[in-house]
């Protein structure tokens, strides 16, 4: 003990921290901490929950957990002061710290211990109680600059779609920071916020960095704020991104309708697509508002394409237990495609629990699909016929201008056909990639 005087008398500085350090036996320290003679063990101390700063001038409010909740196994003392500052109290009012500035030296007391606290609400952390106790304790009011990330990386990023990241800038010190200036290098990186601000102790300012460029590739950058911390008085940031080009999705069908004329389970394909240049990821979700909710099913939820890839959804419709009608449902999907918003692809079922052959009688024509699609070397695509339009059925691919591309021959089925194209034009030469339409004719229709 003579001997912790003996440092302080020197004007050195001591932290302290006991469960008995208002008892007797620190009798000949309290002076030098600010403490008075009234300091007790604690018979309150199964009720500590939290550990709360007293507002000071020198250490700003915050608050810690206590690691033992109401089950701490040791009394805590209720700290008296006389000369010295309270500066941290239990929930329950009970003063658990203090601080004193003699002139020639400086201390803190506390009876809690610092291990059993844990990192508070509101980022309030054991780390920056702890900077400032050492502030305080080192005497030297200076603005110590902390900023929340040594390095911004946007990451995958695409042409044309801006970006930003936020970076928060701390003063841990005792004085007030001035930030005399914030400097952005790097292409595509920018900050259009102000380049001169102070931030008090244990405050923040948080800047916005952005990002936007049209050019694939990779991309390097640094932030530089200067500012009056002595010990970093330029701080620099550095600043990274990749700019690839993005995913494109394709979904066909884009909208699906069935008729069913019986209550057993139908199936159905939706095939979804990337035609772009970066790895798709979807996300699927149906989404029905009736209270009929459970006859639509899919087989994924989650899908990652690859370029030029593509995956098959099952669609299961299940009919039982519902009456004649128009039954109605939406697919969700969520992907990282920048150029589209989310896909909704409309659903319909209608139950018609007649004769099939009357069904038959009274439909039309109709495309069902192509499969695969993208494809590579060829084509199927599937389609049903009216009783009506049997005769002189046809297929017909037509590019995006509108020209024929290719008359297709069919094969018929009853009421059900198809055709398979295999890429080539009427003259049998191969068509150049890119989107195709096609056309099913019949009869007169």
């Amino acid at each position: 003990m003579q001997k912790i005087i003996n440092f302080l008398n020197a004007g050195k500085a001591v932290y302290l921290e006991s469960a008995i350090i208002g008892t007797g036996d620190h009798a000949l320290l309290r002076p030098y901490f600010g403490l008075g003679e009234n300091s007790i063990p604690n018979n309150l101390y199964s009720e500590i929950e939290t550990l709360i700063a007293d507002s000071t001038e020198t250490f700003t409010g915050y608050s810690l957990n206590y690691l033992y909740g109401s089950n701490a196994d040791y009394g805590i003392d209720i700290l008296d002061f006389n000369e010295g500052t309270p500066l941290m109290h239990s929930q329950d009012d009970a003063v658990r710290s203090g601080y004193y500035d003699s002139g020639s030296y400086r201390t803190i007391a506390s009876s809690t211990f610092f291990g059993a606290m844990a990192d508070g609400s509101n980022e309030n952390t054991k780390a920056q109680v702890m900077g400032q106790y050492l502030n305080f304790l080192i005497g030297d009011p200076i603005p110590n600059i902390i900023v929340s990330h040594d390095e911004l990386d946007f990451g995958i990023t695409f042409p044309d779609y801006p970006y930003s990241l936020e970076l928060e800038i701390s003063n841990f010190g005792l004085d007030t920071l001035n930030v005399t200036d914030v400097v952005i290098s790097g292409e595509g990186f920018n900050y259009f916020g102000s380049t001169e601000f102070t931030v008090i102790p244990s405050e923040q300012q948080v800047l916005e960095i952005s990002f936007e460029t049209y050019e694939i590739g990779q991309y390097l950058g640094e932030l530089a704020i200067t500012s009056n911390d002595p010990d970093t008085p330029e701080l620099v940031v550095q600043l990274s991104a990749e700019c690839v080009l993005p995913p494109i999705i394709q979904c066909n069908p884009l909208s699906v309708e069935i008729t069913i004329t019986s209550n057993q389970i139908h199936e159905g394909i939706m095939i979804l697509s990337n035609i772009g240049a970066y790895d798709l990821n979807c996300e699927l979700v149906v989404t029905d508002s009736s209270q009929y909710a459970g006859w639509l099913e899919i087989d994924q939820d989650s899908l990652f394409i690859q370029p030029n890839g593509y995956e098959e959804i099952l669609l299961t419709f299940d009919p039982d237990g519902l009456e004649n009608g128009q039954y109605s449902a939406e697919i969700v999907i969520y992907h990282n495609d920048p150029t589209q918003d989310e896909l909704i692809i409309p659903v319909i079922m209608t139950l018609n629990y007649t004769n099939v052959y009357d069904e038959l009688l009274s439909a039309n024509n109709k495309l069902i699909g192509n499969y695969p699609n993208p494809f590579n070397p060829s084509t199927t695509i599937s389609f049903t016929l009216s009783t009506d339009n049997i005769d002189d059925a046809k297929i017909e691919i037509y590019n995006l201008k509108g020209q024929k591309v290719k008359t297709l021959s069919v094969i018929l089925s009853g009421v059900e056909g198809s055709a398979t194209w295999d890429g080539t034009d009427n003259n049998n030469q191969p068509a150049s990639s890119g989107i195709y339409f096609y056309k099913l004719k019949s009869g007169d229709c």
